[in-house]
């Protein structure tokens, strides 16, 4: 089966005995849940720190007569990740609803996040869509018992990369990414999974548009499918063997 590599999670989570583990239960699972596996690892070298905790306003004696849609959780329900790599200079916001009833949240980009006042576009993981362009924070429902995951970048002014499908960080798998302002050209290079569908989501400024797009690997063409939705490109392809490395070209409306 060639998904996540076993050596990656092995590597991420402490071994043979973790690899034999996942092994053995795999082929179980349904193609959902594998491909939640292939999305979320290998995790990154970081914690997780809650930096908003609520505690509990109940006691515990209290525990046995009260319905667990009433207890409030000491579980974080807002956890934000810094990212400098490859792919961007960003944040990933997860939001996460415990209870049983779909819920308002409203995130402040600068109270919350520590970000400097300006645009920044924001992806969403999970449904693989922008959701568009902010000054100050956005509004965001939360269904019952789900989690949004958010990829909020730096408006740039050009064309950008805003997420990717191998994994919820938005940065594991991009090798390299370079803007070229002389020739409108967006270039990267990313590691796949053979035969794994690939995609990537881009911010296109209204002025631009996509010209031309183009993937090699190994010195062969590979071939690529493109969707656009509004200020949204996607692209997408199968997985190599080798390190894809593939070109967006641009030019004015």
């Amino acid at each position: 089966m060639d998904c996540v590599g076993t050596d990656e999670v092995a590597q991420s989570y402490g071994g043979r005995e973790t690899r034999n583990a996942l092994a053995s239960v795999t082929p179980e699972l349904p193609e959902e849940r594998v491909r939640l596996l292939e999305q979320t690892l290998p995790t990154g070298p970081i914690v997780p720190l809650d930096l908003f905790s609520r505690g509990t306003d109940m006691h515990r004696d209290q525990f046995k007569r009260t319905r667990a849609e009433d207890y409030i959780h000491n579980y974080p329900e807002m956890l934000g990740l810094k990212v400098n790599a490859k792919a961007g200079i960003y944040d990933v916001v997860g939001l996460t609803k415990w209870r049983g009833e779909k819920s308002k949240r409203h995130i402040e980009f600068g109270e919350k996040l520590g970000l400097s006042a300006g645009s920044y576009v924001v992806f969403d993981f999970w449904k693989q869509e922008m959701l568009g362009v902010f000054q100050d924070g956005l509004d965001i429902e939360i269904e019952p018992h789900d989690t949004r995951v958010l990829l909020i970048h730096p408006l740039l002014g050009r064309p950008q990369l805003m997420g990717i499908s191998r994994h919820i960080t938005g940065a594991y798998s991009i090798l390299d990414l370079s803007w070229d302002g002389a020739k409108n050209t967006l270039r990267g290079s990313s590691e796949t999974v053979r035969g794994a569908p690939y995609a990537m989501w881009f911010y296109v400024p209204d002025a631009v548009r996509v010209a031309e797009v183009r993937a090699a690997s190994s010195g062969r063409d590979v071939a690529v499918h493109q969707r656009t939705a509004g200020r949204s490109l996607e692209i997408g392809f199968a997985g190599q063997e080798q390190r894809v490395d593939w070109e967006l070209e641009f030019a004015s409306r």
